[in-house]
């Protein structure tokens, strides 16, 4: 007589929304090499980062270290791990966080849908910069950069750090909060890296503005009647603030920030754990006639300071 042995798999699922009470493992968990540890996006759990097109949630995040984000379709609360936008340059397709040479001067990297580009040939430029006379040029048989003929009394020439900084781009979200981002080289490296910050442009909850949807200008804005702790992820500011929010007009337009500047809060969460975050604070917000109720859709493409591309970047 033959015997069989049914062996049955139990799969554990896991939650793609945050819980009521944090429920984590009593061992941290060890991640690949590579492969960094975060906490949640509900600010509970430290897990590993999920990678490149891997499921993601707010429980299962993606790795934002590498320029990582959860693409949620169809308002799923389940997503793809996907890298930023591709930059297009010379009718080239150059993946995010890639770094390429379109000439022997230049050198440019692909952060999020912007390319920036520095100079291989900082002696040709820094002199320039700093207002001295234009030294005599020299055309060395297999060099790139032009070499600079020095006179005697010539000043000692000092490496500068051409600042490239692009705006803030819209806030994510039209109401609640969202994310807004910027690239920048303002650092000790010098190096070209992809900036955020949080930003609320105003609550979801509409009655907050009931005052201002009964006027037609939209150069108003709202302030909370008393000061408030920020949330984020599930974590809490340690200071209250009493944050600056735009309105919306009768029609149904709103406005959106004029104005604003940064800040660094610190943001306790529920395991103890404090983390540091930039976050947007609002000055003054304007409406114009083609405002509408949400935020652009396609970010706005900003030039870098000595681009050598300002005509050619396109969005992917």
């Amino acid at each position: 007589m033959q015997s069989y042995l049914c062996i049955l798999f139990m799969e554990i699922p896991v939650s793609a929304s945050c819980l009521a009470n944090c429920q984590c493992p009593r061992e941290v968990p060890k991640c690949a090499a590579g492969v960094s540890l975060i906490l949640d996006s509900c600010g509970c759990c430290k897990v590993c980062a999920q990678q490149l097109f891997e499921d993601c949630s707010k429980t299962q995040p993606c790795d934002h270290t590498k320029g990582l984000e959860c693409n949620l379709g169809g308002g799923s609360a389940k997503g793809v791990c996907r890298a930023g936008r591709t930059c297009e340059y010379n009718s080239k397709i150059y993946q995010n966080g890639e770094i390429f040479r379109p000439n022997c001067k230049h050198q440019c990297t692909c952060v999020d849908g912007v390319v920036g580009c520095v100079s291989l040939c900082p002696s040709e430029l820094s002199l320039l910069r700093l207002g001295w006379a234009k030294p005599g040029e020299v055309k060395v048989q297999g060099w790139c950069c032009k070499q600079l003929a020095y006179s005697k009394d010539a000043k000692k020439e000092r490496v500068v750090c051409v600042s490239q900084t692009t705006a803030w781009s819209p806030c994510s979200k039209s109401c609640g909060t969202g994310v807004s981002s910027r690239t920048t080289n303002r650092n000790t490296q010098c190096k070209l890296v992809r900036e955020t910050r949080l930003c609320k442009v105003r609550t979801c909850n509409q009655m907050t503005f009931s005052k201002l949807m009964k006027q037609q200008n939209c150069n108003h804005t709202e302030k909370t009647s008393c000061p408030v702790k920020m949330s984020y992820s599930g974590c809490r500011s340690l200071k209250k603030f009493q944050p600056i929010y735009c309105g919306c007009r009768s029609d149904g337009r709103c406005c959106r920030p004029h104005r604003t500047w940064t800040i660094r809060v610190r943001f306790q969460c529920k395991n103890g754990e404090i983390i540091t975050r930039m976050l947007m604070m609002i000055k003054s917000c304007k409406c114009n006639h083609n405002s509408s109720g949400g935020n652009e859709k396609s970010p706005a493409l900003y030039g870098l300071f000595n681009d050598i591309h300002s005509e050619n970047v396109k969005e992917r």
